[in-house]
């Protein structure tokens, strides 16, 4: 909903309820003339602002969004939106069954007679012109999302939990191979977020972020698909950045960075007050470019911790200026370094696993990784890579193979 129709909605709920804006703001505790600029659509109300008028007006903040003159079922308006789905009536089943199941559950909410739905929503954007515009919109959204839901930097480990307490339905199904996902939103059911089941797993939680961005910017178009088709519209490059940055925030990847001893300037400068003598003592610490240089082991371990595919981690380090276009298109040809790195750590070659092995999966993670770094800097030998690969339960032929594939 843009910010003319919101500031004619919350104008209208505040006139039915004989308050006026006055009232209202000494009630919430808004500045002056607030009311006025909000209602005019001069300015847009912050989440926090608008969760505050909803609880004042005894609605959810889905109400905000309804479109009256739209209120069309949310299928028709899909099936009309991607007609391929009815050469697929297994898929449109699946789909079909989905919106039923939160219908059900609306239902099932009103008879115990829990609390409405609050439903997401972020001060709205104006529609992004440019892909640029579009980007800086997603960044600037993930960041105070992740701000508002008091998650600081650390990563999201059940986004699925994350987004349900949001308000939003989430579910995997079998959806048409082109499509990554769907946003629905509709008076009878919510918000719904559709992925597809057939992805693998850290794309699947792209997706979820991805139609999340959906959820917080766009519920007034009832129904978005994300698709092969239309991946180069502004809403859905919008959405990609969100998903980036909610996922994996600037300063998390500036941490781990950091904790690795990577990422920084090959050469530091130090300037010291000397009390003494009233001048400065100057000194420079310079680290070996090759220290410096991210290995595909290295983007497999931050892809691993925020949780996302390996070219998701490559293009979120390139954006954030860690990497150079050329040393971008490096890593990504060596995906299969990174890959090789995470399979071997989650023993899929092996047919038994060992349980107490699977829970010190983040630990042998970290110390592995240790592990193909300092031999790779020399700090070890072939000896003592063979004899941690022993104790971390790795097989060390395949260790010296991911350390010597960097060089």
């Amino acid at each position: 909903m843009d910010r003319k129709e919101l500031a004619k909605k919350i104008q209208e709920e505040r006139k039915k309820r004989g308050l006026t804006q006055e009232k209202i703001e000494k009630s919430l505790g808004l500045p002056q003339k607030a009311m006025t600029r909000i209602e005019s659509g001069e300015r847009a109300p912050s989440t926090l602002e608008l969760t505050k008028l909803a609880e004042l007006f005894n609605i959810s903040i889905g109400d905000f969004l309804k479109n009256d003159s739209a209120d069309e079922d949310p299928l028709i308006t899909l099936h009309r939106m991607s007609p391929c789905l009815e050469k697929d009536p297994v898929i449109q089943e699946e789909i079909s069954r989905c919106v039923h199941l939160c219908k059900e559950g609306i239902s099932l909410e009103r008879l115990l007679e829990q609390p409405s739905r609050q439903h997401v929503l972020f001060s709205p954007f104006d529609h992004p012109s440019t892909p640029l515009e579009a980007i800086k919109q997603g960044e600037q959204a993930a960041k105070e999302e992740r701000r508002r839901l008091g998650m600081g930097n650390i990563p999201i480990h059940d986004i699925v939990e994350l987004l349900t307490s949001q308000g939003v339905w989430c579910a995997a199904t079998h959806l048409l191979p082109e499509m990554s996902g769907l946003f629905l939103y509709h008076s009878s059911i919510g918000m719904v977020i559709l992925i597809n089941a057939d992805h693998g797993s850290a794309r699947q939680r792209f997706s979820y972020a991805h139609e999340y961005a959906h959820a917080l910017f766009d519920a007034k178009h009832q129904v978005l698909i994300s698709d092969t088709l239309n991946s180069s519209d502004l809403l859905e490059k919008r959405a990609n950045s969100f998903a980036a940055a909610f996922l994996m925030p600037e300063e998390g990847i500036a941490e781990i960075l950091y904790s690795l001893n990577k990422g920084l300037t090959s050469r530091t400068s130090f300037s010291i007050f000397d009390v003494s003598t009233q001048g400065i003592i100057e000194n420079e610490e310079r680290k070996i470019a090759k220290n410096q240089k991210l290995s595909p082991q290295d983007v497999a371990f931050i892809a691993y911790r925020f949780g996302v595919s390996y070219p998701s981690a490559v293009y979120r380090l390139h954006t954030l200026q860690y990497l150079s276009h050329r040393e971008r298109e490096e890593l990504l040809d060596k995906e299969n370094q990174g890959r090789n790195y995470l399979r071997l750590l989650d023993h899929e070659d092996s047919e038994q696993i060992d349980k107490k092995l699977s829970l010190q999966r983040e630990l042998r993670t970290y110390i592995s990784r240790l592990v193909i770094e300092a031999y790779r800097q020399e700090k070890i030998s072939r000896g003592r890579v063979i004899e941690l690969s022993k104790l971390l339960n790795l097989p060390p032929q395949k260790i010296l193979e991911l350390a010597d594939m960097n060089e």
